[in-house]
């Protein structure tokens, strides 16, 4: 980690603030007066042309005025104030920056040409910035805070890297009020000198951070991202939301940070390639984030719910079972030791349903801990602990009764969860709680103390618990590597040079997967009726004849392709029939495939990705059906397998229906090949394998489309 500029950025002895004075509306100053008030153990030196002190500080008129070169600078100034200020700096000696200054790429060409010039002056001067158009840092352990929110952030576990300040930075009293703690907070702005796969690495290295949140508008650096995400996702959890796969959303992203957005289901592939749990709000970015941190990994899949009423038990189970959890039926031992503490009406199978038990001591100390207890149980959900929030509301209409003081009464249902909030540590299994109270209740308040996730709906509760069981999965999935040396196919170099239209005629472009060992049907070229019937004869009817030509793309829509041809005569009529519309192309002539089921491969590029290799069910359902997967070249074997595993028509590759299962080695030895024959042709920029026929189980690529 001591190699990474972040760890220096995070951990300064010493930072001059360029932007700060004695006037609070101002953005510079509120973010002094916040590493002032975080208790930052070192020097901070305020520039100022005209303050002689700044929020108590001593500040000097110029960078060239600072006594030494700190180790940090700070810049809250007019946008092109920006440039000559870093360059003060770099020839000060400084090699760190956080630019909180906006106005740059995000504002247009302009704005870019100012962003290219600070870039510029970085590298030569040796610095590495946050920002520009960023908001801060937090580092819990300093402590630091460079934010605008004067708050002093509790020591925690949950790391952030966020592309919007507001998530490092508004959010904090949110966070607060949840219990959710931060170990190290990341504000990345535009991403120019340190972008967020740098973000991303310094916290999988961090010890104190023991799970990572992410909120992303765009990457650059999808390769890398997809390296470090896979290595970091197997040994520590990463959550994260993505928000530009609109139209409404990229253009947003484009305006806030200059960000340059990719298709949606580009990213779904990443993230599912990189062991990245992927989650649709900013909310959930911090709760799941933050259950991910707290609480011991989940070791197995079966839940056990405790809740006071059967609704939200019923949600919890419900949420559990969609996301491939069990709530299996307590066994007869589990259940005796439960009857003990449950009225006769209730349920001890599981969920363990009290229906509305005002004696709190039973859920938060008896019963959970007979199912921490119990081996047969991976993970406990509790839902309505309940003690102040439920008093206080009853107080107004028992007081009219009774003459008795608020904190009395408050006092009468006095909950001890001292038992409970250490069941997790002691019997390393994870705690999620349920409550439709707030901060007021004191359980709730107890538990967001004590690193106990607390959710204000049953279903997110048992979403929190399936993130859990993802990362589970994660970890404990195979983690083959991608061969990286494998050599260029034997003259596959001179076909592709040779082709000089932009696309590739079929024949050309299945000599090329053939030579990637990519299997395809067998066929041959004919420029007459004899060679056509010869090469018929050869292969064996029934066979198909297409028109081969790099200028005609959609071939079936212009009458140019006739299928099951299956004597001599056939095949003359289909002949003359493409020579009509044709006269001079070779004619395809290929065997006929007798398939049971069709699939297509493909390949194409979203802007800053590697190639993106796609599988899916195939044929005229492609389009219908929209029910395929993506991966960034290059895959590994695992990679290519989970393509095949996450399609909602996967049963079609098993032995479906009386027919043989797909020999999926076979197909993701297809998908591998795919993704080399994209990285070593770059040139090539899609690729579509549709249909691949599967005949006894075995595919073949039936028809093929290259385009440069």
């Amino acid at each position: 980690m001591l190699s990474s500029p972040l760890h220096a950025i995070m951990n300064p002895s010493s930072i001059a603030f360029v932007g700060a004075s004695n006037n609070f509306t101002k953005m510079g100053t509120l973010q002094c007066l916040s590493l002032l008030y975080s208790g930052f153990p070192g020097d901070v030196l305020p520039v100022h042309p005209k303050e002689k002190s700044v929020l108590g500080k001593k500040a000097y008129p110029l960078i060239s005025d600072l006594p030494y070169a700190p180790d940090l600078a700070i810049l809250v100034v007019p946008t092109g104030l920006v440039p000559d200020m870093l360059e003060d700096f770099g020839k000060l000696g400084t090699k760190y920056a956080v630019i909180i200054s906006g106005g740059f790429r995000e504002t247009g060409k302009e704005g870019q040409s100012l962003e290219s010039r600070i870039s510029d002056i970085a590298q030569r001067y040796g610095m590495r910035f946050i920002g520009p158009n960023c908001v801060g840092i937090i580092n819990t352990q300093l402590p630091l805070n460079l934010t605008v929110a004067p708050i002093k952030v509790s020591y925690g576990k949950l790391g952030i890297a966020s592309q919007s300040g507001t998530y490092v930075t508004q959010t904090l009293p949110y966070l607060h009020k949840r219990g959710i703690t931060i170990s190290k907070a990341i504000s990345v702005g535009n991403g120019t000198s340190i972008d967020i796969v740098d973000c991303l690495k310094y916290l999988g290295d961090d010890e104190q951070t023991t799970a990572i949140a992410l909120y992303i508008e765009g990457i650059n650096r999808a390769g890398d991202f997809l390296k470090v995400a896979k290595e970091i996702s197997a040994r520590k959890p990463i959550v994260a939301q993505y928000v530009g796969g609109t139209e409404a959303g990229a253009r947003a992203v484009s305006s806030h940070t200059g960000s340059m957005a990719g298709p949606d289901y580009v990213y779904d592939g990443l993230f599912k390639q990189a062991g990245i749990i992927r989650v649709d709000t900013i909310e959930d970015v911090y709760g799941i984030g933050w259950a991910l941190a707290s609480q011991p990994p989940l070791k197995g899949t079966h839940i056990g719910i405790l809740t006071n009423s059967g609704g939200p038990g019923t949600g919890i189970a419900t949420t559990c079972n969609k996301h491939g959890l069990e709530i299996p039926e307590f066994s007869s031992e589990v259940q005796k030791k439960i009857r003990k503490f449950i009225p006769r009406h209730a349920s001890a199978m599981n969920p363990v349903d009290l229906t509305f038990h005002l004696d709190m001591s039973v859920m938060a100390d008896k019963i959970p801990r007979v199912l921490f207890d119990a081996e047969e149980i991976d993970g406990i959900i509790i839902h309505g602990i309940m003690g102040t929030g439920w008093m206080d509301m009853m107080y107004s209409a028992v007081r009219t009764i009774i003459d008795i003081s608020r904190e009395e009464f408050l006092t009468l249902r006095e909950v001890d969860l001292d038992k409970l909030i250490n069941m997790p540590l002691k019997y390393k299994k994870p705690l999620i709680i349920s409550s439709f109270f707030g901060n007021e209740d004191r359980p709730v308040r107890v538990f967001n103390e004590n690193g106990i996730p607390t959710f204000d709906s049953p279903e997110k509760a048992g979403r929190a618990m399936a993130a859990l069981y993802e990362h589970f999965l994660i970890k404990n999935r195979s983690h083959d590597e991608t061969d990286d040396n494998l050599e260029m196919p034997e003259n596959v170099k001179n076909i592709v040079d040779s082709v000089s239209t932009n696309a590739f005629d079929e024949y050309t472009a299945k000599r090329i997967l053939k030579a990637y060992g990519i299997p395809v049907t067998d066929e041959a070229l004919a420029n007459t009726l004899d060679e056509a019937i010869g090469y018929a004869r050869s292969i064996g009817y029934p066979v198909a004849l297409k028109i081969c030509s790099p200028h005609i793309m959609h071939k079936t829509e212009r009458g140019m392709v006739h299928l099951g041809i299956e004597d001599d005569e056939s095949l003359e009529k289909a002949f003359n029939s493409i020579r009509k519309n044709d006269g001079e192309s070779p004619i395809l002539v290929s065997e006929m495939l007798a398939g049971d089921r069709e699939f297509m491969a493909g390949m194409t590029y979203a802007p800053g990705f590697p190639p993106c290799i796609m599988f899916g069910l195939g044929g005229v359902f492609t389009e219908a059906l929209k029910d395929n997967a993506i991966r960034l070249a290059p895959l590994s074997h695992n990679d290519a397998v989970s393509m095949m595993e996450t399609l909602s028509s996967r049963a079609m590759l098993g032995p479906y229906r009386g027919m043989k299962p797909v020999d999926m080695d076979v197909v993701a030895a297809m998908l591998v090949a795919l993704g080399r024959l994209a990285l070593d042709f770059p040139q090539i920029r899609e690729i579509d394998l549709n249909p691949i026929i599967i005949t006894d189980g075995m595919p073949k690529v039936a028809d093929a489309l290259f385009v440069k």
